[in-house]
């Protein structure tokens, strides 16, 4: 056993690379690594089956379409017809939020095949953290690994954002990936396909199996990390290239952990958010055409604008491309409802996407009945185990505006909240009244979803600034 457990070892300390080219486009990912507390160190944990033949990503087709075509084959080759399609997200606000919409879609679509109970792995800030220290390292350090006296381990950086192994951490999992796209978007989705489906040669799907996992159980959380920096692929050849990385880590209960807390992604610089505030909406013609509005921060970051729209629930299609310079936009609409998102590119290649805003065509004016679907801000879940808060309180009114108090609105709140006085960026905390956190995220400027608060007082916190509120 001491032998294999060795041998097991070096498998989980060896890395090895693939790599693909389509034109200057190049791609490298390492092993995908596994350890936690219940089973041996090993690169595997078989849940659904491997293929058993690579297959190249056609950059002539979507990344949905990439995929369900190798699940057609798949159901063949597997013999299950159980296995279901893919359905990519369409709504999405920033990177971390597309890589993790896209691994819970991918899990969701093997779900009832392989016996996936939990489909949906929370994102966690902490894990995040740990997951972007790590893409930034890998530059720092000139280093494409998981592991190494300058870069660390998966179990230090875990460890680092969350507290002890064994105690706070009780395992985790590791992706990594490089490769030239021009954008983020399509770094994540070749990387992504070419983990889940062009792997045999690189690491025998060892990727494929982190990313479904069916012993992931509620304890699990997810993180997501990305970084452009230049990186040599031999022969004189360096590039700029996106360094991501994919982390989970299991929940320990020790009384000194920190999850779902913002200790900083030292490794990196500071990022620099572009939120898109003010989006509005307006009829013209009949509402036969639409215009919207917004206002943006960080605009010498922002290479271009994109405006999307869908109809009566269907797929969102982009109506508009706008420079830099560009406020506002015009386009034609037809249905009972449109959904309208704004979204930002930016220089480095990277996005950042506006709240959902809801249009009422029949009525020819802006819904403002109810708050968007989802919320742009929000980062994790709300934690499995938040109680009713105690004792169930009446409805209080707005307190007198005060320099250190958080300007909150409205307040009774049913479904969103709006923070007057929280800069842009900023991570918040909202809290219970037993003091448990309930939910945090970054503030870029909009609204933060509350719908899933059960009602009760709460109180939010951005940095030496507090505010409380009343969830109806």
């Amino acid at each position: 056993m001491k032998k294999l457990n060795t041998i097991l070892l070096c498998l989980f300390m060896i890395g090895f690379f693939t790599q693909k080219s389509n034109g200057q486009e190049l791609q490298l990912f390492g092993p995908g690594v596994h350890q936690d507390l219940d089973h041996l160190i090993s690169t595997r944990s078989i849940c659904v089956p491997n293929p058993t033949k690579d297959y190249e990503y056609n950059f002539q087709k979507s990344f949905e379409t990439n995929v369900n075509e190798a699940i057609k084959r798949e159901r063949t080759a597997f013999k299950n017809s159980k296995i279901g399609d893919y359905v990519h997200p369409q709504y999405y606000t920033d990177p971390v939020d597309y890589a993790h919409k896209i691994i819970v879609a991918l899990r969701k679509a093997y779900a009832a095949a392989y016996d996936i109970k939990v489909v949906d792995v929370p994102l966690d800030i902490s894990v995040t953290n740990a997951a972007q220290n790590h893409s930034c390292k890998m530059i720092s350090c000139n280093q494409f690994t998981h592991q190494s006296s300058c870069t660390g381990s998966p179990k230090s950086r875990l460890s680092d954002q969350v507290g002890d192994w064994g105690s706070c951490l009780m395992g985790y999992s590791e992706n990594i990936a490089i490769n030239t796209s021009s954008t983020v978007e399509a770094a994540i989705e070749w990387a992504i396909f070419g983990m889940m489906y062009d792997d045999l040669a690189c690491c025998r799907n060892g990727h494929r199996e982190n990313f479904l996992k069916c012993t992931y159980d509620n304890s699990w959380r997810m993180g997501f990390g990305f970084q452009k920096g230049k990186y040599s692929f031999g022969s004189n050849r360096s590039y700029d290239a996106w360094f991501m990385t994919w982390d989970f880590a299991k929940k320990g209960s020790g009384s000194n952990c920190s999850w779902d807390k913002d200790s900083g992604a030292k490794a990196c610089p500071a990022p620099s958010v572009v939120s898109i505030q003010n989006v509005k909406v307006q009829g013209q013609n009949g509402c036969n055409a639409l215009s919207v509005t917004w206002t943006s921060t960080n605009t010498a970051q922002v290479s271009s604008f994109e405006v999307y729209q869908s109809i009566d629930n269907k797929a969102f299609t982009r109506v508009a491309n706008l420079p830099a310079s560009a406020k506002s936009a015009d386009f034609s609409s037809e249905g009972k409802e449109a959904r309208i998102f704004v979204k930002a590119l930016t220089k480095s290649g990277s996005f950042f996407s506006s709240r959902l805003v809801g249009f009422d065509l029949d009525d020819c004016a802006e819904n403002t009945n109810e708050a968007p679907e989802e919320d742009d801000e929000t980062i994790v879940d709300v934690t499995d185990d938040v109680p009713d808060p105690q004792p169930q309180p009446q409805p209080q009114p707005e307190p007198e505006p005060d320099p250190d108090q958080i300007g909150i609105s409205p307040n009774p709140a049913n479904t969103y909240i709006r923070l007057n006085g929280a800069p842009v960026g900023s991570i918040y905390w909202i809290y219970n009244m037993d003091g448990r956190i309930a939910l945090l995220g970054v503030y870029r400027g909009g609204i933060i979803q509350v719908s899933r608060l059960k009602a009760g007082t709460y109180v939010i916190r951005v940095g030496d600034k507090t505010g409380q509120f009343v969830k109806l």
